[in-house]
This record gives structure tokens, C-alpha cells and sequence, in this order.
């Protein structure tokens, strides 16, 4: 019975000691898949139920820690400690409430143009319909929509609108430069303008295909976002986690440790509730010790597999990084991942959600990494990979030179490429196209 009572505690301990073990491996993932903020979430997470964790988190992504402020030596009495407050732009509802006590309109008008204010989207646009916001101010509907013409006779112009040809309209109606059968398009044809079908349209209204090419170069002066020039109640920051600093012509990267969180082991605490001596208070202390450990040891893992994918990244790219004009080289993860002798998914999530910031801006690390495509000689000889990337370049210089009254079209630009030794596919190019905001060729057509 002895034996067997021994044998029960050790099988019980094992599977504990397992149990234990998958569950660290798999929040010591999870860690490293995090981006900044969720990891800083998952730590304070911790501490509410360990204790023995302090949480520090990282700092203010406001504060002065611009890649060329890192690069200068400049004393800190040099600072403009002006430059440092921040810039509290209004956002479209403080615009148009500002707008709305200035106007003489009556008290039921400006809780209308109140509630409509509230259901706007970022973008100035209505997003209730008129029937509900009658219903939910029990108000008819003849004064709703007084209200919301006293909206759209705001700044900016477009405001209130209810979709994209409404808002265009509004704009129409207040600009002295709009072409005079600009208004009768966008009303009358806006599909068909949109999709170009504008020798209809030239037929049916009896005006020119030069007079309808005139009226599309002025909507394009247009904004049909019109609340995007204001803040949005939220400004998002991306936290970069490895900086990229340069010397001449050596790269090095660091981790960016002033925004990242860390762990402090409370041992105050610690040492307080250990002389208490008692053994289920000695026993959660192990236990809550032992999380800590680990936890510390996440991080450090963290750290040093950005490092190292930061590290690989840079090495395989460093042409571009020298020079911005250079066209990112052909890498994957799994060549990154055989690099360092790490699973391919380590990569992934090491590079998924996670910045690096350089000399030109802030980027997340999977952008450094570019499929390839065989490039081949007439001959039919191997030359190499070439990167989507470059492809996607060479056809944006390819369409930016094109000629206007006669626009490249798909199948064009796969000749072109392949008197460049690039092979190709047409659909590969209409792919690319669209990834890259470039209409067809038929509408990219003018007259």
C-alpha cells in the first residue's frame, strides 16, 4: 500500500511538473507573439495575481526619442521644451459644435445637429438614417432634415453627407471653380462617370469628351473624406521594438528597451512574508517565485529572438538600408528561420505585429521580407530572383511615364518586363496592380 501510495504522489507529481512545463512553453509563445501593448496588458495581467511582479512599463512613446535625436549629441539644455507639448488638434464633432454655437438656429435645430454630429464617422460621413434619428427625438421629419441641411452647410464642405456622390455634390455646390456641367454629371451619371463610361455620357448631355475629362480633373481637387483632416478621437502609436542606427556604412540594431516593459521581482515583500514561517505561506511564495522566474526568462527569449531576426533581416537587406533607391532582396522566413536554427513559426510571430524603426520611418519587420520570382536570360538561363517588390516598383515607373491618351494595359506591361528579363504573368500583373491602388488601363485613360 506504501509503495503504492508512492508511487500515486510521484505519477501525480510528474504529470503536475509536465503540466506546468507545457503551460510555460505556451505562454512563453504566446510572449513572444505579443506586439508591445499586448504584452504590457499580459504582464499587468501577472502581477494582479503574482505578488512577487512589478510591472515597469516602457516609455512614453511621446517623449523625445526620435531616431535623430538618438543620433545627435547635442546637450540637453538645447531641448525646445515647446516642441514637447503635445498638439491637441480638434476633431470633427469639437469643429462642428464650435460652428453650431455661432449659428442662429433654434433650440429643437440644435439638438438635432447635435445628435447628427454624434452619429458621424471619422470620414464626415451620416451613418443613421433619418427616420431613426426622427424616432429616437420623437421630432417629425420635416425638421430632422432641416437639421441636417444645417449640418451640411458646415465646414468643411462634404460634411453630413450620406454617401460619396452626396458628398461630392456639396462640395460642387459651394465652389466657384466647379465646371458648369460638373454638377448634372456627378447627379445625373455618377456610376457611369466612375466607370468611365464617358462617351455615353458626353452623348446624352451633348458636350465633349474634353468638357467631361475637365469635370473629372476637378473632382480630383475634391476631398471625398472630408472629416479626415481632423484627429479622430483616437491617435494610435506604433512602439517600435528594435532601432536601426547607422555609421557610414555600418548597421546596427538595438533593441528599442526604453518603450519595451520589464519585470521587477518584489522582494520586499518577499522577504516579509517569508519570516512569517508559515508553510502554506512559504509554499505560494516558491510557486509565485518560480512564475516570476520564468516570466523574467520570457522576456529575455523575446529580446533575444527579435535581436537576432532584427539582425538577419538587416544582413540580408542591407543594400536597401544603405540606400532607400535599392530594391529589396528576395527572403523568406523559412531562410531566416534555418539562419538561426529556429522554427519557421518562431519567425513568424517575431516578425508579425512587431517595428523597427530607421532612418526613414518606422516599418513592421515581415516588410523586409519579399517573395522572388525567377528572372531568366532569352537563352533561358537561371539569373536569380527578383523580388515582387521590384515588380511592383518597375510597373508604378512603367505607368507613371505612360502616355495618358494611351494607357498601358496589363499585357503591355508583361512585354515590357520580359525585354528586362523578367518573366511574368498577366494575372501577376493585374494582382500587383491592385495591391497597388493603380486602375485598369481604360480608366486610366483621358482624352
Amino acid at each position: 500500500m506504501r509503495l503504492e501510495s508512492n508511487f500515486v504522489q510521484k505519477q501525480q507529481q510528474k504529470q503536475s511538473l509536465k503540466l506546468n512545463m507545457t503551460q510555460q512553453l505556451s505562454q512563453s509563445i504566446a510572449m513572444l507573439q505579443f506586439a508591445t501593448a499586448d504584452l504590457m496588458a499580459f504582464l499587468e495581467d501577472k502581477a494582479l495575481e503574482n505578488p512577487l511582479i512589478e510591472v515597469i512599463p516602457g516609455s512614453d512613446i511621446g517623449a523625445d526619442f526620435s531616431y535623430s535625436s538618438r543620433k545627435s549629441s547635442g546637450s540637453s539644455d538645447d531641448t525646445d521644451w515647446l516642441d514637447q507639448i503635445a498638439d491637441n488638434k480638434l476633431t470633427l464633432a469639437d469643429a462642428l459644435k464650435e460652428q453650431l454655437q455661432l449659428m442662429n438656429v433654434t433650440q429643437t435645430h440644435k439638438i438635432i445637429v447635435l445628435y447628427l454630429i454624434e452619429s458621424l464617422s471619422d470620414n464626415g460621413y451620416l451613418q443613421i438614417d433619418l427616420n431613426d434619428v426622427a424616432a429616437a427625438l420623437l421630432m417629425d421629419d420635416s425638421s430632422v432634415l432641416e437639421g441636417l441641411e444645417i449640418l451640411q452647410s458646415m465646414e468643411p464642405a462634404g460634411v453630413g453627407a450620406r454617401d460619396a456622390r452626396e458628398c461630392i455634390l456639396l462640395q460642387i455646390e459651394r465652389s466657384p471653380d466647379a465646371p458648369y456641367i460638373a454638377y448634372d454629371v456627378i447627379q445625373k451619371f455618377f456610376t457611369e462617370f466612375a466607370e468611365k463610361k464617358w462617351k455615353k455620357i458626353a452623348t446624352e448631355m451633348d458636350v465633349t469628351l474634353q468638357d467631361i475629362q475637365e469635370v473629372s480633373d476637378y473632382i480630383q481637387t475634391l476631398n471625398p473624406k472630408p472629416g479626415s483632416e481632423f484627429e479622430s478621437e483616437r491617435v494610435q502609436y506604433v512602439v517600435p521594438d528594435l532601432i536601426l542606427l547607422q555609421n557610414d556604412n555600418e548597421l546596427v540594431v538595438t533593441l528599442a528597451k526604453q518603450f519595451l516593459p520589464q519585470v521587477r521581482f518584489q522582494s520586499a515583500y518577499y522577504e516579509t512574508m517569508r519570516a512569517t514561517e508559515e508553510k502554506d505561506v512559504a509554499q505560494f511564495l516558491r510557486e509565485k517565485a518560480g512564475e516570476f522566474d520564468w516570466i523574467k526568462k520570457g522576456i529575455e527569449q523575446r529580446e533575444s529572438t527579435l535581436q537576432r531576426v532584427g539582425e538577419a533581416i538587416v544582413q540580408h537587406q542591407k543594400a536597401y538600408f544603405l540606400d532607400n533607391s535599392a530594391h529589396l532582396q528576395p527572403l523568406t522566413l523559412k531562410e531566416v528561420a534555418e539562419e538561426l536554427d529556429v522554427h519557421e513559426s518562431t519567425v513568424s510571430r517575431a516578425v508579425n505585429g512587431k517595428y523597427m524603426e530607421t532612418s526613414t520611418g518606422v516599418y513592421e519587420l515581415r516588410r523586409f521580407f519579399a517573395s522572388g520570382l525567377q528572372k531568366k536570360s532569352s537563352e533561358n538561363e537561371d539569373l536569380g530572383d527578383i523580388s515582387s517588390t521590384t515588380i511592383k516598383k518597375l510597373v508604378q515607373e512603367f505607368v507613371a511615364a505612360e502616355n495618358k491618351l494611351k494607357p498601358l494595359s496589363d499585357q503591355k506591361i508583361v512585354d515590357m518586363l520580359a525585354e528586362k528579363e523578367i518573366q511574368v504573368s498577366r494575372r501577376a500583373i493585374a494582382k500587383y496592380r491592385l495591391e497597388l491602388n493603380i486602375p485598369s488601363s481604360s480608366k486610366r485613360k483621358r482624352f
